[in-house]
């Protein structure tokens, strides 16, 4: 009885190994680069922190891959994007579609401020230093130029900068309380924009859960090369090592359709592709069986 479980379930396992995995999700994260930003360095550096910040958050989760932020700033370079505004949907649905990603995420800093704030209460004044910064971010369906959903991120907080008295004699101080100002104003850039960070990581997490999921890309052979059959499809569509394929191809059954006059068609399987080594948008392995043709159908084995 043992050995009938343990037979059933090696063959359970091999099974749902030769089905073809789900293509990834892929999403780039790009500064939008508005009116703001364009007009104020500090906002232009704002978008490009909390996008970085954001897209290392998002980088490694299970199904989804994110753009590093050199490849987009090489298409942005090459596409003349780099001093543009990306806020208009044809703009991001361009830049999405030369960076092969399914959806790509806006950073929008729309509110940026540090002000220093002295409160005199009673022979004592108080300076803060306070921070207040609003992000939004606007996701694109790529395909179709569609907002899919365009969630916000708010911080404020103050940090004391000094506390100084008037003596009892006149012209006398006491200083109580004094920091550095640039280390204040430091210290509260870093709390805001880790927070943001946070929340819209998190915001775009689900939003990206809940985007229509990538479809599954037809793989066609492309041609055998050294000795390996390579298809035109990759990691992008969820291919990875192990994986086997069945290569088939329409042939005629040697009768035409009695109505149309057409040739009666039906699917022949030609051999089992096992996928060796896979890049981004190929993929190449050993076929068992017969001899693949330059645009047979690769398509997954169904358990």
């Amino acid at each position: 009885m043992r050995s009938n479980r343990k037979l059933l379930l090696t063959f359970i396992v091999m099974e749902c190994s030769v089905v073809w995995a789900q293509p990834v999700r892929r999403l780039a994260i790009v500064p939008m680069n508005g009116a703001l930003a364009q007009a104020n360095v500090f906002f232009a550096f704002a978008e490009g922190q909390i996008a970085d910040g954001v897209t290392a958050k998002l980088t490694g989760q299970p199904g989804l891959v994110v753009i590093d932020r050199g490849s987009i700033d090489k298409v942005l370079k090459e596409q003349n994007f780099q001093n543009s505004d990306r806020s208009s949907s044809d703009a991001a649905v361009r830049i999405g579609k030369i960076l092969g990603v399914g959806q790509i995420a806006l950073v929008n800093v729309y509110g940026l401020s540090y002000t220093t704030n002295p409160n005199k209460e009673g022979r004592s004044t108080r300076t803060m230093g306070t921070i207040v910064v609003r992000v939004n971010v606007r996701m694109i369906e790529v395909e179709t130029g569609v907002i899919l959903a365009e969630p916000s991120s708010a911080f404020q907080d103050s940090a004391l900068i000094s506390e100084i008295s008037q003596g009892y004699r006149p012209g006398t101080i006491k200083v109580k309380s004094s920091n550095d100002p640039k280390v204040i104003s430091d210290n509260e850039w870093a709390k805001a924009s880790e927070a943001v960070t946070n929340d819209l990581a998190a915001k775009l997490t689900t939003a990206v859960a809940s985007a229509p999921k990538p479809k599954t890309a037809l793989a066609l052979v492309a041609g055998i090369s050294d000795g390996s059959v390579f298809i035109n499809q990759g990691a992008t569509a969820g291919i990875a090592k192990g994986n086997k394929l069945q290569v088939v191809r329409e042939v005629s059954v040697g009768l035409n359709d009695p109505q149309t006059g057409k040739p009666l068609m039906q699917k022949k399987r030609i051999c089992v592709l096992t996928i060796v080594d896979v890049e981004e948008r190929n993929a190449s392995g050993a076929c068992e069986g017969g001899l693949p043709q330059k645009e047979d159908v690769a398509e997954p084995m169904q358990p």
